[in-house]
């Protein structure tokens, strides 16, 4: 483990104590999607990416929770790979995948933070997949009035300019900011805004809806990022 890594939440709480963690649906456009779906689980487990995770899948989603240190890069990695899996399952068809993650949340379905400090994460590290992707993403930093953490856009525009910076921000669109890249870059980019955002704001959710093979023309029709 590099010192930067190590030092990653010396300054506050433990993931276990923030409530750090995904619900994750994947929804492969082919016939047998429930074979697809079922073998790319298989294979982000079988390759030990959810190690150290908890992970349930229902009806609807899949929850996976991180309790350990490099929390955030491990949701990202378990996504990454997931979608990635998925796809290629169901050759390189359209699959389109719902992502929403939580942090400050610690209770998760009733929410009660009670923490000495909100730590800094290290920037997320992922391999390139070779696959292109495109993501609407939404950040929701869930400000207390009585935090004093300050107007909400404020975390908002500065997340939106570092995914410009990364090349990854395509433009506006309603109520989301398309973002365009190798999925690993995008799932990168997300996740450390998110956690970035967190190291002021006590509670911040983001979701974004991924798509990846689609047929449609891959042209920004939205207006540019802000």
């Amino acid at each position: 483990m590099s010192p930067q890594r190590d030092q990653q939440m010396a300054a506050g709480a433990m993931p276990e104590q923030l409530g750090v963690g995904m619900r994750l649906s994947v929804h492969p456009h082919c016939d047998d999607f429930e074979e697809v779906i079922l073998g790319a689980l298989a294979d982000v487990i079988g390759a030990g990416l959810s190690d150290d995770l908890l992970v349930e899948t229902d009806e609807v989603s899949t929850y996976v929770g991180a309790r350990t240190e490099l929390a955030e890069e491990r949701l990202a990695a378990f996504a990454s790979a997931l979608i990635a899996a998925a796809f290629r399952r169901c050759g390189a068809g359209h699959v389109v995948a719902h992502i929403l993650l939580s942090r400050g949340c610690p209770g998760e379905a009733s929410c009660h933070l009670d923490v000495a400090g909100l730590p800094e994460t290290a920037s997320v590290a992922l391999e390139p997949t070779g696959i292109r992707a495109a993501a609407q993403w939404s950040l929701y930093p869930l400000l207390d009035g009585g935090s004093g953490q300050g107007d909400h856009m404020v975390h908002i525009e500065a997340a939106i300019a570092a995914a410009q910076a990364r090349g990854v921000a395509a433009c506006a669109n309603h109520y989301a900011t398309k973002l365009t890249g190798d999925l690993a870059e995008v799932l990168a980019t997300v996740v450390d805004a998110w956690a970035q955002v967190g190291a002021v704001v006590p509670h911040v959710v983001t979701h974004l809806t991924v798509s990846v093979g689609s047929p449609s023309p891959a042209e920004s029709r939205g207006r540019p990022a802000l």
